[in-house]
């Protein structure tokens, strides 16, 4: 039975890397080729290019030998250098927050105002937000965890002597956490591969992600849940990797090296689907790999594990809205069903293929928030589309073809749409980068960054592959989250602001095929490796005669 599980596990490792191979490299082609963008923040329509490949390819190579040369200067003395890199990015990550803050002057709105202003409400002993109908929370409620996260910093804010808006301390607060997010990623890098090389081209990576840096100013859930996710997975690596692959405990303080990172990282996965309900995908790929990881080491504590992941996640959400419907003596709507945004997802929209057009909401409202009417209205209507695809296949792979573009091919991920509204008028040299002469900029350099990162991506797991090397499952567990991501907004509604996450859990593998790339010997290393083969093979053949 051992040897059994050994080879599905050695199994899932190839299949995981060769379905990674292609899933970037399909990846890299199209964010080469073309370009998704938006330059009328009024429609905010996603236009599609095609990118010229020398331009682009000229781009590439520039970008990529500056990332490449600081990374030669900084790893001259790696200790010294990783400190001096760790340092000028948290600087400049809270330098760029906090100009973001000042000039940009973003305040929520649509889905992040109603989580916000319901907040507010609650924090002030107004319950009335918890209601069966009259209420936003009916309709989405799997916002409960977000606003209980909103409320607290609210009542914290109401404790201070200032008249400003509590959501301008939240913005200070998710730039914190954006270091945050940049710290852990680093030290997971660092745990993964071991490697000063990656380590700096991170660095240098996360400190040139200006949507991140947008990002931070954009009062909804993104930032925290990701925050969190970042230091949930962070532990749970940490805790795989000191895991022996046999099922010996290791004799020296065992509660330190496995209980501690264990509590620490179900916490930070339980808080990441608590304040976005989507970070879901993500847990779904965290149990398969521990699964495996189980089977493979035969280690039954992994399955607790497991059993308090699954508890934790599925649990967190429902049991915050129960607690705020006996504080409120009212109750909640089961919200808007999941089937609406499957048959949204599959109709056109006047910004893209699959993005919001109303038709959830609209069909929920008008069936009384009936959920069964609605999910009947929305299976018809995934029934009606299903029907004309079949009818008109060129028209269905165009629809699924541009869906995925405007999602994947979008360097900004939406970020200045998502960070539009203000209070007041932004600053002028601000306003450049929405709806003036920099707004190219940005997109010209937010495009040429994306790319590079697919290249990296791309480049790491092919090199993995060619030196018929496999890494270990866990190793993975990101791009499985990111491929788990791909496939459900492929079928839900689009959006590229919920590719952005998954945009930064690439990041650090993008580093590690930047390092491999850089390093010189990497080659040398094939051509000794087939040499030795080809004289192995030589010396074990029968001579003649």
């Amino acid at each position: 039975m051992k040897s059994f599980f050994q080879a599905l596990y050695r199994l899932s490792c190839n299949f995981i890397l060769m379905l990674s191979m292609i899933f970037t490299g399909l990846l890299f082609v199209a964010g080469f080729l073309f370009t998704c963008y938006a330059d009328n923040m009024t429609t905010q329509q996603v236009l599609t290019r095609a990118d010229n490949p020398l331009f682009h390819l000229l781009g590439v190579l520039i970008a990529g030998s500056a990332i490449l040369l600081c990374c030669r200067l900084a790893c001259k003395r790696p200790a010294l250098g990783k400190r001096i890199l760790l340092c000028i990015t948290m600087i400049g990550v809270l330098l760029l927050g906090a100009l973001l803050i000042l000039f940009g002057r973003t305040a929520p709105a649509a889905d992040a105002w109603s989580v916000y202003s319901a907040a507010q409400s609650l924090a002030g002993g107004d319950t009335s937000v918890i209601h069966p109908t009259d209420s936003y929370l009916s309709y989405y409620p799997q916002q409960v965890g977000l606003m209980a996260f909103f409320e607290l910093i609210i009542r914290i804010w109401n404790f201070l002597p200032i008249g400003l808006e509590a959501y301008h301390f939240i913005k200070c607060l998710y730039v914190v956490l954006t270091c945050i997010i940049v710290f852990f990623q680093y030290k997971t890098v660092h745990l993964l591969w071991e490697n000063d090389r990656a380590d700096c081209i991170y660095l240098i990576l996360a400190g040139t992600c200006l949507p991140m840096i947008m990002y931070s100013s954009f009062v909804y859930g993104e930032i925290p849940s990701f925050a969190a996710l970042s230091v949930g997975l962070y532990y749970l690596l940490k805790l795989l990797k000191n895991m022996p692959e046999d099922k010996t405990m290791a004799c020296d303080t065992p509660a330190k090296r496995y209980i501690l990172p264990a509590f620490i990282s179900l916490l930070g996965l339980t808080l990441a689907v608590m304040l976005r309900k989507n970070s879901l995908i993500c847990i779904i790929a965290v149990v398969l790999v521990v699964l495996l990881e189980a089977c493979f080491s035969g280690r039954k504590s992994l399955l607790i594990y497991c059993t308090l992941c699954i508890t934790l996640s599925l649990t967190v959400l429902p049991i915050t809205q129960k607690c705020y419907e006996f504080r409120a003596g009212n109750t909640l709507r089961t919200g808007v069903p999941a089937m609406s945004y499957f048959a949204m997802g599959m109709q056109e929209s006047s910004r893209a293929n699959g993005w919001y057009n109303g038709f959830n909401f609209n069909t929920y409202q008008e069936s009384g928030m009936d959920t069964d009417k609605t999910v009947a209205i929305s299976k018809a209507a995934i029934t009606e589309r299903q029907d004309y695809f079949k009818a008109n296949p060129g028209y269905a792979a165009s629809f699924y073809f541009n869906k995925f573009l405007s999602q994947w091919t979008d360097g900004t991920y939406a970020s200045r749409q998502a960070t539009l509204a203000t209070l007041g008028p932004r600053h002028p040299a601000a306003e450049e980068f929405y709806t003036g002469k920099y707004a190219n900029v940005y997109i010209e350099f937010c495009n040429l960054y994306q790319t590079i990162v697919y290249l990296g991506c791309f480049a790491g797991i092919l090199i993995t592959l060619l030196r018929r090397r496999p890494d270990r499952l866990y190793m993975w567990t990101g791009m499985i989250s990111v491929f788990g991501g791909f496939l459900f907004h492929m079928i839900w509604e689009a959006n590229s602001r919920y590719i952005f996450l998954y945009g930064l859990l690439l990041i650090p593998y993008a580093a590690r095929g930047l390092a491999d790339i850089s390093n010189t010997s990497v080659l040398g290393k094939f051509r000794k490796n087939n040499t030795d083969r080809t004289e192995d093979a030589s010396q074990k053949q029968p001579i003649a005669g």
